[in-house]
């Protein structure tokens, strides 16, 4: 059988691996990985293990197609010319910058190909590029480290700002930090070194700071985040205006200033009297925003932070779906390298599910397609293909215009059947039921609740 045959029989029983693999092998372009190394890279230097290959590696862990780096390893050992321990190596010291350049470009390149394909683009604030800022703290590892050895505490690697793209559903920008302990806020200056003119950033209030205010407002930077209660100097102007409804409350609009090492700095503030109470028990919402009226109305900049929740979706995603966190990686370095390299799988995703939405609509995609069952399959899938179609199979992807790499992403998109992958709505959540201590007895046979349950039942 020829190799364009054995591609065309995945086309026809898994698209969904075929998409997922043409993108990665566009985003994947080991001349292009190897150049952002080069030019990001500050003392580090390529001996016999490309970076190409690390990524590599690291985007099979991602994707849980291998369940460990060691086994990643052992699956491409035959073309590798370096041990396992050079593998930890070079992944223990590669340096920040170079995985903060990994997610920014290889985001350029995806969302080259996103607006190539229009519909898929979604308009959040009518007239501007909206982002949405958040942080996540990854998980405590393994005691593997020698000086974690004598501990029970669990040993956190680091943890990171990411902003993500509310228009193309990418995470363009990430800021990485080896400290677990820090405070979030401590990376906002170096954020703010790569916020443009006109971009409107939406946050919660842990990032209501009069130092990130002022900074992204001296950018012509423009925000909708929550007001904190504690970190601003603030006086409120003329009184509060009823403007009108939205889905989730009344919407009221006040004046108010700021003062910041002797600046003042005029915003609105959004107020949303919820018609439900928050998790927290909250009534009321505050935005801030020096977004003026002409440019946005009340109401677009309180349904615009309500959006918000989509950043949360997208960590949701990565450590669900994909595998952001690998709790054998110690060495922060290590374990920040394989976050990024998740969000490089995460945004390859998002190119696919552009591609989805210009074939059946972003609403049908929204509704029906359920992300855990896609790349499920995908994963079930992905190592036959890689064993079964040649390499130059999917040279054709990396080379091709992105005209026409768009064009083929939409036909294989009309090829996938939705009702594979079945999106299930959560109902309400329950109240739950107030729980004995287990002190006393730490464990409980469930058989014998069971009998207990059916002597019960009339």
């Amino acid at each position: 059988m020829l190799p364009t045959q054995i591609l065309d029989r995945f086309i026809e029983r898994c698209p969904a691996a075929v998409m997922v693999r043409a993108t990665l092998e566009r985003l994947l372009k080991p001349a292009r990985l190897d150049q952002i190394f080069e030019d990001s890279k500050q003392r580090q230097y390529t001996k016999q293990l490309l970076f190409s290959q690390v990524v590599a590696i690291m985007a099979a862990v991602a994707t849980r197609t291998h369940a460990s780096v060691h086994a990643a390893y052992l699956a491409v050992k035959g073309r590798l010319d370096v041990s396992v321990t050079a593998l930890y190596d070079k992944l223990n010291h590669l340096e920040l910058g170079v995985s903060q350049a990994l997610v920014r470009e290889t985001a350029t390149d995806a969302a080259a190909v996103i607006d190539a394909m229009p519909a898929a683009r979604k308009e959040v604030l009518p007239g501007f590029e909206v982002f949405y800022l958040d942080g996540n703290h990854l998980s405590s590892t393994e005691h593997r480290l020698v000086e974690l050895r004598a501990t029970r505490e669990g040993p956190l690697p680091g943890q990171s700002l990411a902003l993500l793209d509310a228009q193309r559903q990418l995470i363009v920008d990430w800021v990485p930090c080896e400290d677990g302990h820090a405070q979030e806020r401590l990376l906002l200056p170096e954020l703010l070194e790569r916020i443009r003119s006109g971009m409107v950033i939406v946050a919660d209030r842990n990032f209501c700071t009069s130092m990130f205010l002022f900074g992204l407002a001296e950018r012509e930077a423009f925000f909708a985040i929550r007001q904190h209660g504690s970190t601003l100097t603030w006086k409120l102007r003329g009184k509060r205006r009823r403007i009108g409804r939205i889905a989730t409350g009344m919407v009221y609009e006040q004046g108010m200033e700021l003062h910041f090492q002797g600046k003042t700095l005029s915003v609105r503030r959004i107020t949303l009297c919820l018609d439900h109470p928050t998790e927290s028990g909250d009534t009321e919402i505050h935005i801030l925003t020096n977004l003026s009226t002409e440019k946005a109305t009340a109401q677009q900049v309180a349904v615009t932070y309500g959006t918000r929740w989509t950043v949360e979706g997208a960590f949701q995603t990565l450590t669900d779906v994909l595998r952001c966190e690998v709790e054998t990686l110690g060495y922060p370095r290590a374990a920040l390298f394989s976050f990024a390299v998740a969000v490089l799988a995460y945004n390859t995703y998002a190119v696919v599910r552009a591609s989805l939405r210009t074939a059946y609509g972003a609403e049908v995609i929204k509704e029906k397609l359920s992300d855990y069952h896609f790349m499920n399959d995908v994963a079930a899938t992905y190592v036959g293909m890689d064993i079964a179609v040649p390499d130059e199979c999917w040279e054709s992807y990396r080379a091709m215009p992105v005209s026409a790499f768009t064009k083929s992403m939409t036909e294989l998109a009309h090829r996938v059947k939705l009702a594979r992958y079945p999106k299930k709505k959560r109902g309400p959540k329950k109240p739950q039921p107030r729980k004995k201590s287990g002190r006393r007895n730490h464990h409980i046979s469930t058989a014998r609740l069971l009998l207990k349950r059916r002597k019960k039942s009339p």
